[in-house]
């Protein structure tokens, strides 16, 4: 149901850079998980573009998020949720923030990459296509395009829209991090790594890999074919399965963002390093009509008031 595909990503979004940027938070009475902090020069933080990119945040204490309130626009906050401003009414999804700019996948314009200036000034079209998986680092961005024949290519590009590479044939974008392009292979969907410096390609794993988030711990992802998560070392070695069951998976630093398989959507953190598991919330998977009111035969349902539901479900 789409409506609850798009409801979990913006609670693990959520995870990641909102309710965890604000002061350390205490579960369970014991537990006290750290703030998340954006690391300097790239534009998106921990798994979050996987997710769809719904969310991104600064170095600021802003967040610049998809509202599910307003027809999927264009809008930045503090992240107590104070100062909320429209910056465009483009729809737009694999958000990045960085340098005082936006840069996001714009749905209304056939998802091509555009960036507008965090006080909503300046905005302009960088790469035409249909381009998805957008991570901004530095001067440049790293991203995926599909072709006339709807084959997806990853694509280098700096962030004024100059010096356009196509750099991996059939292959979808995986995650960026220090100086390494982790990728999906069209043929077999396996991860593999390319170093830019050296342009030297390694196949990390044989399995069927999403969720990807890479850091100095190591790289993690979702094995969709066995439905676990796995963490292997930077080199691809000394693979091992952290947790089995769940889905919407995401990391920072020692900490696992997970939704447990149960009747409600539960939000659950796991400590790597003490490995004990802390329920951060519970949301109920009923649906609702504008009124607040539980909807209890779905079958009732039309195209046009799900449509409604996924604008109006959250923010």
């Amino acid at each position: 149901m789409p409506m609850e595909a798009d409801m979990k990503r913006i609670f693990i979004g959520l995870i990641a850079i909102g309710i965890l940027t604000l002061a350390s938070c205490a579960v369970a009475d014991e537990t006290t998980i750290p703030p998340v902090v954006q690391a300097d020069g790239y534009g998106y933080i921990a798994g979050n573009i996987g997710q769809g990119g719904l969310m991104a945040g600064d170095l600021k204490g802003s967040v610049y998020y998809r509202s599910e309130s307003d027809h999927w626009a264009l809008y930045t906050a503090n992240l107590d949720g104070s100062e909320k401003v429209k910056l465009s009414d483009d729809r737009g999804s694999n958000i990045n923030a960085l340098g005082g700019w936006v840069y996001y996948t714009n749905f209304d314009d056939n998802f091509s990459i555009y960036k507008i200036r965090t006080d909503g000034s300046e905005r302009q079209r960088i790469v035409e296509g249909y381009c998805s998986n957008l991570y901004v680092t530095g001067d440049r961005m790293y991203f995926d395009m599909r072709d006339e024949s709807n084959m997806s290519h990853v694509y280098s590009v700096r962030t004024e829209g100059h010096d356009l590479k196509k750099i991996i044939p059939e292959a979808y974008m995986a995650y960026y991090y220090d100086d390494v392009v982790y990728y999906i292979s069209y043929n077999g969907l396996n991860l593999w790594k390319l170093d830019i410096e050296t342009d030297e390609k390694q196949k990390l794993t044989d399995n069927y890999s999403v969720y990807v988030v890479v850091d100095d711990t190591g790289i993690c992802y979702w094995n969709v074919n066995e439905g676990t998560y796995n963490q292997m070392n930077l080199e691809g070695g000394e693979e091992r399965t952290v947790l089995s069951g769940g889905d919407y998976y995401n990391k920072f630093n020692q900490y696992i963002y997970f939704i447990k398989s149960g009747q409600n959507y539960d939000l659950y953190a796991l400590d790597l390093e003490i490995e004990i598991e802390d329920k951060l919330s519970s949301f109920s998977s009923e649906v609702f009509d504008e009124n607040g009111k539980v909807i209890s035969d779905l079958s009732s349902l039309s195209e046009d008031d799900f449509s409604f539901q996924e604008r109006a479900s959250f923010i």
